[in-house]
């Protein structure tokens, strides 16, 4: 009698676990995915026709960066396929660091011509924006 009442308890505590894992996930969206278009905008209060340039810079921004990481990850594979080879790889990693850069250069030109869209206060706080995902790049403290 006792057993199976405290098989019915851990049964049901796992079954609490189960459904808020998937409520957190399901709720959570997709890690590391980009904002919705429109968001940063909407953030730095831009209104009327500067909203809607934002907003489309933003959808070529997001679609042409995200062509040039699914470059970055073909190049990787590509490049860690040839693990145990003697195969020159040089050549293959110039490719990574011309994409890495043409990355940055990209992201730079996108965040600069957001900026010449905003007065000084949305300037401000677009600075402040950007140097808090630096701030979420370096990872945690002490490492």
């Amino acid at each position: 009698m006792k057993r199976t009442k405290l098989y019915k308890l851990i049964i049901a505590a796992l079954v609490i676990i189960n459904v808020g894992m998937l409520v957190f996930f399901l709720a959570g969206g997709p890690p590391n995915s980009p904002p919705d278009p429109g968001d940063l905008s909407k953030e730095l209060g831009l209104e009327g026709k500067k909203r809607s340039a934002i907003t489309l810079l933003e959808v070529t921004h997001h679609t042409d960066k995200r062509a040039l990481m699914r470059k970055d990850r073909e190049l990787h594979e590509t490049l860690f396929s040839k693990l145990g080879t003697d195969e020159d790889v040089s050549n293959l990693q110039e490719e990574i660091e011309v994409n890495h850069a043409e990355i940055e250069r990209m992201t730079y030109e996108f965040f600069n011509e957001v900026a010449k869209e905003c007065n000084a206060e949305q300037k401000k706080q677009l600075k402040g924006m950007i140097y808090h995902t630096f701030r979420q790049m370096k990872g945690p403290k002490g490492k």
